[in-house]
């Protein structure tokens, strides 16, 4: 009797599909989890620099609304520069200058205004003097008070300030404040991975209203220096 020997095994031809239909398969893998972890990495934000942008809006919120412009006695300064100062509120020019902060001046990246100071005694309100502005190099917002002490709100890229109306109530002045978060340097491995979270937000004064349309309301009438 004959005996016969099947070989069994791969050919070339059949071992090459099989490579091919592997890399295949990890193709579409990995292209998969790569999507997934994209999708997944544009909408997060660096945990501890959402806080630190809404902290400065909290500090912002509740220095603008004591915001005010600084009024000089009118039996010093005069009635008509008086009534002047109370109707404009706002610098128009930018920059510090004479008088810098008497009204309140609106950068695109600062702000400089008095706010009301509720905690000194006398007939006369007093004011102090805040300060906030951008260091866009180090991603950082400085809010800077009357005593000189700074606070720095971290790992934010960007920061807008804006004056508004709305046409619902024209005469009521509002603050518009934009902070673009940032996502962290190199966070992920690239910063090319990820979109910085935006915070928008509105402050009204109603000081800065009162000012405008109430002229005959006593505690505006000249201020106090802290």
């Amino acid at each position: 009797m004959k005996n016969t020997f099947e070989k069994s095994g791969f050919t070339f031809v059949e071992m090459i599909i099989s490579i091919a239909v592997a890399m295949v398969a990890f193709l579409l893998i990995y292209q998969f989890m790569s999507s997934t972890r994209h999708h997944y990495l544009y909408g997060t934000v660096n945990l501890q620099n959402l806080q630190e942008g809404r902290m400065a809006i909290n500090y912002l919120r509740r220095d603008f609304s004591c915001a005010c412009p600084r009024l000089e006695d009118p039996d010093d300064a005069g009635y008509f520069p008086f009534q002047k100062a109370r109707k404009q509120v706002f610098a128009t020019a930018s920059g510090e200058g004479a008088g810098a902060g008497d009204l309140i001046q609106v950068l695109p990246h600062g702000l400089l205004f008095y706010k009301f100071s509720f905690s000194s005694p006398g007939y006369k309100p007093v004011v102090e003097l805040v300060r906030y502005e951008f260091d866009s190099a180090a991603k950082t917002l400085l809010r800077t008070g009357q005593d000189g002490k700074t606070q720095k709100f971290t790992g934010i890229e960007d920061v807008e300030f804006k004056v508004y109306v709305h046409q619902i109530e024209p005469g009521v002045p509002l603050l518009w404040v934009r902070l673009k978060i940032h996502e962290g340097e190199n966070m992920f491995g690239s910063d090319k991975i990820g979109s910085a979270l935006e915070l928008t937000t509105s402050i009204s004064s109603p000081f800065l209203n009162s000012s405008a349309n109430n002229p005959y309301w006593r505690f505006e009438t000249g201020h106090k220096k802290l």
